[in-house]
């Protein structure tokens, strides 16, 4: 080789060398300020590879709690009538008045989840912050949405949930590992002086989450005793027409929930909670109260074979007509009565500490 090729070539070789180190060290520290609270504080939450709002936002504010607060206490997780139907606060102050004991729980409930994208973020949630407490809130609906309807696909499809559950791909291994990876888009946004999707100022639907992932709802309903119009063909009527006429119960459901109880065998207390609905309701489903008992019998019977507790709130018609926002939704004050109620269960059980806890 001539001279002058020789260090031609080695030139570029340390100019390749250096290139990588800059970039590596660049990179490093832009991953570094990415994982800092004050650079993801002013920012919306990261989607997490899905299509579901509520996902990043739910997973950030868990992050965020347990980096501040600690390790938590208990998870309480479901569709959206756990995210607008519990309250960390009433039921942590209702816990403490009679416990004497200071409890942290909080609020995972997804809009639009059934038991079988629940089950798949409780693995998640186990093995990331191994809650001594795993709380499910549940409904008939949970059981008969199958795993291809647009809510529970939102977040099944995620390929962020899709590597946790060992489906590997690159996108979910970044999105595990980088905080730069996660806000990606952010920063190239930004870079654009968009602002509407990037900064939480601009997008004021994440504003109604508290920090506990509770998701108050101020609506009240003048119309959850009153039976359908049958030719109203609002979504809210039809959604529920299609979920509870014929109702059935899918087996891959009800797996999913066997899957969740499996975790009392792991040192963790899982409960299940029947979630209030109005009676209302029951005027969707074509026979009635059989087809509600057949829900609530499947569900006692897979607890009693796992030694869960479940717990029914349907008999106590505790939650006040002005209590609720639609037919199977608390609002806000529906909320407060039914934490309020579930802290005082809750209150009895004792809390396995022994159980290895996050560390953030």
């Amino acid at each position: 080789m001539k001279p002058d090729s020789f260090y031609m070539s080695s030139l570029l070789g340390r100019t390749f060398q250096l290139t990588f180190i800059f970039l590596l060290f660049f990179g490093g520290i832009a991953e570094w300020i990415t994982r800092l609270d004050v650079f993801q504080a002013p920012l919306t939450s990261p989607t997490m590879g899905s299509n579901h709002y509520h996902l990043g936002n739910k997973l950030a504010l868990l992050d965020a709690d347990v980096r501040k607060n600690g390790p938590i206490d208990c998870i309480m997780m479901g569709s959206s009538m756990v995210d607008v139907g519990f309250d960390p606060d009433s039921f942590q102050k209702r816990y403490r008045e009679l416990s004497g004991r200071d409890i942290r729980c909080f609020n995972f409930g997804i809009d639009s989840s059934s038991v079988i994208s629940t089950a798949a973020l409780a693995q998640i949630v186990m093995e990331d912050y191994h809650p001594p407490i795993l709380i499910l809130g549940t409904d008939a609906r949970d059981y008969a949405i199958p795993s291809i309807e647009p809510g529970p696909v939102n977040i099944l499809d995620s390929s962020w949930v899709k590597y946790r559950q060992g489906h590997f791909s690159v996108e979910g291994w970044l999105l595990e590992h980088s905080y730069l990876f996660r806000y990606r888009q952010h920063l190239s946004q930004l870079m654009q002086f968009n602002f509407k999707s990037t900064l939480r100022s601009y997008a004021p639907r994440e504003f109604p989450f508290r920090p506990t992932g509770f998701n108050p709802d101020g609506r009240i309903s003048t119309y959850i005793n009153n039976p359908p119009d049958p030719l109203d063909t609002s979504y809210e009527v039809t959604y529920y027409k299609n979920i509870y006429s014929s109702y059935q119960m899918l087996d891959q459901n009800l797996a999913a929930l066997e899957r969740i109880m499996e975790y009392n065998k792991l040192g963790t207390q899982v409960i299940v909670v029947e979630m209030p609905v109005s009676d209302g309701l029951y005027y969707f489903f074509d026979n009635g109260d059989a087809d509600y008992n057949r829900f609530i019998a499947r569900v006692g019977d897979l607890a009693n074979l796992h030694q869960v507790p479940f717990w029914r709130t349907e008999p106590l018609d505790s939650i006040p007509d002005n209590g609720w926002s639609d037919y199977n939704h608390m609002n806000v004050k529906g909320a407060e009565i039914f934490s309020i109620w579930l802290g005082e269960q809750v209150s009895r059980v004792e809390i396995p500490r022994d159980i290895e806890v996050f560390q953030p």
